[in-house]
């Protein structure tokens, strides 16, 4: 091997080592064992053109026009001409990748999902700073030069890292360059024939190079320099977003509050963490939680991918907020005033307020945006961090009637907020037809979709699904089914704007968590987003389409709305039932947090059949097998239940699995649920097993057992394995034993008979089973559609 094929692969071997330094910011990390190769071959195309003397620019050139090919096979052959030469398909296929690679960069958070994009994006920089380097240490022997692509290469990768630099990838990469300088000093000494020292030590073959040894010493002061030296440097600051709870030490993202980058990538960010981290905490005169959503920001532009925030001017902010303009009034509201604090780390441009605002008391440089009736920093110094102000706002209380009654949005509002881009997938405006087929008016269309979402479309709520970047997303999260509230604000409100409902997506917090004093504590896991739709005389209204996420909205419910006379104009409070489960002198503060006040009396009518069936049972065979299917009928819920508990709770073949915990977990909720304590999906399985053990009064060891599945279930949807030991039968076993044991014998027959969390079964039974029926139903369409379709 000559020396400068020696250099080549020195040189290509230093760029892989420093690019390790992008190697935590996608996940998984096999591409760079793709660009490894693809830099291998690249190199040896280097190798190969120097060996027949070819002028220097044509090695370069040649060296480009083998990793345009080499691009063109791995990541657009099918467009390809015979799936190996780059025609104009195959450039405008790579276009379009890098395309949404820069797009995926602005969406995701490290570690970010390895998309073709990112792939490309990767494979791009290290294939370019490889052949920076070849050329400059190779083919032009400017060795020393060849460290500046090699630093470019490093301080992007940490720069970008939540963590900043690493030492591991420090040492790679000065371990990388300085074996490239010492190759080409072999080789500089080397032109000048053999050295000899005339020492013993030479001859016996031990190095005693005066050269090489001061190569050394010089090269591990520099790398210990370049480790030792930041820890005695000042440090310059915590970059735009600081850490809030610990954990990391660098700039950047890390802790997940929102920013203004893009609200909704680090709403999902935020989200999809697995800690939660406080960001504010607030005091409310409002005793309703749907007046606590603490709003930051609007976006109203739409690009079939991603929702942004508009062009509007942001102005001085003024003494007093007002009334909004389009805000009617006969509309019923109230005011409400709400103290915020928020944490010291919460660098944030916006500020959270209940919506709509009507006046703030801030300290600091705020500016006013009117249209979206928000409050932004007037300079990048004026954060949100360690604040304390007041807001005084509006609660709305619309009826349903009243809404049915608007008149047609303003033209300003419609041209800004029913704009939807040219190459929107079809199926959006279908199913958004297709769901308010019976609805009259567009209040009777947002609840039919918010339903749709919500009870009876099938969706779930999964924090893993990712933020699609691509321009099939909403028509993807439509055939899957699973999201967080990302996917189902986005996907409302376009579905709302096919319908000519003005709507945007409102970026913010849900009310969070009462602590003990009476005041809410907000966290990273309570940052939201919800679709806000127009209606004349009323303004934007918000509504809640993520299942068992938030509280929907007053005018949402049918059973809420108040009766109005339409000659008076007075309205009328909901009926007895309602008004006596909110004021019950029997119920209790904690029960009225559960949702638990009236449900004693509504349970405890269980046996009313029962009697009504014996005082009018009839004599003959027909009185007889009516009473037979009624008690069928009522043993189907406890059977159910208990083939349900079977299947959780089922030995599997091998070790332990992520299902048999999650199983487990769900069968405890369900266990709880059924003596008592209703579920609540907003908490973390660690709020609820302690939930449960204070409400179910669990002595030690089923609290234990309840903490224990707790923590299970949080390393399976956070940690890579589960650590905690387990015996998913016998803690099940405890806590429901534990829970019976506190629980009256009304209660516990009821767990056995009618088990509550039965009501839960059936509604999957259900959507599963009109999904199957729905598919059949389709395909033999499809196959009825193929035979009968006339021929050709």
């Amino acid at each position: 091997m000559n020396a400068r094929t020696r250099i080549a692969l020195t040189a290509a071997a230093a760029t892989v080592l420093t690019a390790t330094s992008l190697w935590p910011l996608v996940q998984p990390t096999s591409w760079l064992v793709e660009a490894t190769f693809l830099l291998l071959l690249l190199t040896g195309t280097g190798v190969l053109t120097r060996r027949v003397s070819l002028p220097r620019p044509l090695t370069v050139l040649a060296q480009l026009i083998v990793a345009v090919v080499l691009l063109t096979v791995f990541f657009a052959d099918d467009a390809a001409v015979y799936h190996l030469l780059p025609g104009p398909a195959a450039l405008h296929r790579l276009a379009g990748i890098v395309t949404s690679g820069v797009d995926d960069m602005s969406h995701f958070s490290t570690p970010a999902p390895a998309t073709v994009g990112l792939r490309l994006l990767l494979t791009l920089a290290v294939l370019g700073i490889g052949l920076l380097v070849d050329v400059l240490a190779v083919t032009y022997q400017r060795v020393a030069l060849a460290g500046l692509p090699l630093l470019a290469l490093y301080a992007v990768g940490t720069g970008i890292h939540p963590h900043g630099p690493i030492w591991l990838w420090f040492l790679l990469s000065a371990f990388g360059f300085l074996t490239l300088l010492m190759a080409e000093g072999r080789d500089r000494v080397a032109r000048w024939g053999r050295v000899f020292h005339g020492s013993a030590g030479t001859m016996a073959g031990q190095s005693t190079s005066p050269l090489t040894a001061s190569g050394f010493r010089i090269s591990a002061l520099a790398v210990v320099g370049g480790l030792l030296l930041p820890l005695l440097l000042p440090s310059v600051g915590t970059g735009i977003v600081a850490d809030l709870g610990g954990g990391s030490n660098g700039p950047g993202n890390g802790n997940g509050v929102i920013t203004a980058v893009d609200p909704l990538a680090s709403l999902a960010v935020s989200l999809q963490q697995n800690r939660s981290t406080p960001v504010l905490s607030y005091r409310t005169t409002s005793n309703d939680p749907s007046d606590q959503y603490l709003r930051i920001v609007d976006l109203e532009q739409f690009n079939g991918v991603s929702w942004s925030t508009g062009t509007q001017r942001a102005l001085t902010l003024p003494t007093t907020l007002g009334t909004p303009e389009d805000l009617a009034g006969w509309v019923r509201r109230t005011q409400v005033k709400t103290e915020v604090t928020t944490q010291h780390g919460y660098v944030q441009q916006w500020l959270p307020m209940p919506y709509p605002a009507t006046g703030l008391q801030v300290q600091g440089d705020w500016r006013w945006e009117p249209e979206g009736r928000t409050v932004i920093g007037g300079s990048n110094a004026q954060t949100a961090s360690d604040l304390d102000y007041v807001v005084d706002s509006l609660s709305l209380h619309p009826t349903q009637d009243q809404l049915r009654g608007v008149g047609p949005a303003p033209d300003p509002i419609k041209q800004n907020y029913l704009a939807l881009p040219a190459n929107l997938p079809p199926v959006v405006g279908d199913t958004a037809r297709a769901v308010t087929a019976g609805a009259a008016s567009d209040i009777d269309k947002a609840l039919a979709l918010q339903d749709w979402f919500t009870q009876n479309g099938g969706f779930s709520y999964n924090t893993k699904v990712p933020v699609s970047t691509g321009p099939n997303a909403l028509a993807d999260f439509l055939s899957r089914k699973q999201g967080f509230c990302v996917h189902f604000a986005s996907t409302m409100a376009a579905m709302a704007r096919s319908l000519h409902i003005p709507a945007r997506v409102a970026v913010g917090f849900a009310p969070g968590h009462q602590q003990a004093d009476g005041s809410w504590l907000v966290t990273t896991t309570n940052a939201h987003a919800w679709p806000e739709l127009y209606f004349t005389g009323v303004g934007w209204l918000r509504f809640e389409p993520t299942p068992s996420i938030g509280v929907p909205p007053g005018y949402g419910s049918a059973a809420s709305q108040p009766t109005t006379n339409p000659t008076t104009g007075a309205t009328t409070a909901p009926g007895p039932q309602a008004s006596s489960t909110a004021h019950n002198p029997a119920c209790t503060a904690q029960q009225r947090r559960l949702g638990d006040c009236g449900r004693a009396q509504t349970d405890t009518g269980t046996g009313h059949p029962a009697s009504a069936l014996s005082a009018t049972s009839p004599l003959g065979l027909a009185g007889w097998s009516l009473a037979g299917l009624v008690v069928l009928l009522l043993l189907v819920p406890m059977l159910w239940r208990l083939r349900a508990r079977s299947a959780r709770l089922r030995r599997g073949p091998t070790g332990l699995t992520d299902q048999q915990v999650l199983a487990a977990w769900r069968e405890l909720i369900d266990t709880a649920w059924d003596l008592g304590i209703p579920p609540d999906d907003a908490e973390t399985p660690r709020h609820t097993a302690a939930r449960i053990s204070e409400l179910g009064e669990l002595g030690p060891g089923p609290s234990a057992a309840a903490g224990r599945l707790a923590l299970a279930t949080e390393q399976v949807l956070y940690a890579p394995e589960v650590s905690v030991p387990l015996s998913l039968r016998q803690d099940v076993r405890e806590v429901r034993d534990g829970l019976a044991a506190s629980s009256d014998r009304r209660t516990r027959l009821r767990a056995v008979v009618l088990p509550p969390s039965s009501s839960r079964l059936y509604r999957g039974a259900w959507r599963r089973t009109r999904a199957r029926v729905a598919d059949r139903t389709r395909r033999g369409a499809a196959a009825l559609w193929s035979r009968l379709r006339p021929r050709r």
